[in-house]
């Protein structure tokens, strides 16, 4: 199945801003995760650059619902889902 990714913040330069990912059935946010960390070299577990993944340093949406409200990174994601990954805001 396809997803649809969009990466924003001091994340565009680790991950790049769009990739369009082919993921397995059953496929869950955790599992986007490491493909997309894998994809750019990183080799920490759990963590997309310096963020960790779905333990409140990303903004993680699904289809515009934030993955805290659903189930985490257990998220189930499905064909034609978009994944939007956003880090904290910096500056004032």
């Amino acid at each position: 199945m396809k997803v649809n990714v969009r990466v924003f913040g001091d994340l565009v330069p680790v991950l790049g801003r769009r990739h369009t990912i082919m993921l397995g059935e059953g496929a869950t946010v955790g599992t986007l995760a490491s493909r997309l960390a894998k994809q750019a070299g990183l080799r920490r577990q759990g963590y997309l650059g310096n963020y960790r993944v779905g333990g409140g340093d990303l903004a993680v949406l699904v289809n515009g619902r934030n993955i805290d409200l659903l189930d985490g990174i257990k998220t189930a994601l499905m064909e034609g889902d978009e994944v939007v990954i956003l880090p904290p805001a910096a500056g004032g």
